[in-house]
């Protein structure tokens, strides 16, 4: 089970970036962190990896500390940059990937390879790519390792729509394996159709959590974009939205 209890980062300029959040997600759970730009999404998983020290809380997966090495080794990750190394073609990366983390299925690299089908070009510089393309191999790289914890991103940034599906399918094969998934993502409709659970985030605080149908029967909504109106501060603001398209 990973973690988070009662975490908070402050940055240096005084701002919060998250404020006393809690999540628990369970082997097998696709659990979606959902919020507009700038609520706090990136910052809880930059704390999950380690990236940025916690001002207050832990974070544990199986007893483990996020500063443990062997936490370290359970999570693989999706960033929302395509954080890549171009002049390497696509085979070169992710043999350079497996090279550092050793002890990777070639079956499972072939069979990944095949999934997201780039063909000759994976033969090609990643620097020619499309940011579609360069988001498979990121994909790829994270799918093939042993990890038991896949973090991602804002993972359908750049996809076509039979990656989004193949990635989305992906996703339940790693929970169905046991594997645990927590993503972010700004687009509610999509963490709707990507979660078993998600917890909703604005302005550096969690606002509710739970599994996506209950919380559409909760609020008698049809999606969770209806639930989040319903539960944040943007009521007032939706209504005076309204207005003024109405009167353009």
């Amino acid at each position: 089970m990973l973690q988070i209890k009662n975490l908070s980062k402050q940055y240096s300029n005084g701002h919060w970036g998250i404020k006393d959040f809690s999540l628990e997600i369970d082997r097998g759970q696709i659990v979606c962190i959902a919020g507009q730009n700038g609520a706090g999404k990136t910052t809880i998983l930059n704390c999950i990896l380690g990236v940025i020290s916690l001002t207050e809380g832990e974070i544990t997966y199986n007893g483990y500390s996020n500063k443990d090495i062997e936490f370290k080794k359970q999570i693989a990750y999706v960033p929302d940059e395509v954080l890549l190394i171009e002049p390497l073609t696509g085979n070169e990366y992710i043999n350079f990937v497996r090279n550092m983390y050793g002890d990777i299925c070639e079956s499972k690299v072939c069979n990944l390879k095949q999934l997201f089908d780039l063909k000759e070009f994976f033969d090609e510089p990643i620097e020619t790519y499309s940011h579609g393309m360069k988001r498979k191999i990121q994909l790829i790289s994270a799918f093939m390792l042993n990890s038991s914890v896949i973090v991602m991103d804002e993972p359908l940034r750049g996809l076509d729509v039979e990656s989004i599906i193949t990635l989305k399918k992906l996703m339940e094969k790693h929970a169905g394996d046991g594997g645990t998934i927590i993503l972010s993502t700004h687009d509610l409709i999509q963490a709707g159709s990507l979660s078993d659970k998600v917890a909703i985030i604005s302005n550096g605080k969690k606002i509710i959590e739970g599994e996506v149908n209950s919380l559409m029967d909760k609020f008698n909504a049809q999606n969770l974009e209806e639930v989040f109106i319903n539960c944040s501060q943007m009521s007032e603001r939706t209504i005076e939205i309204e207005k003024i398209i109405n009167n353009l």
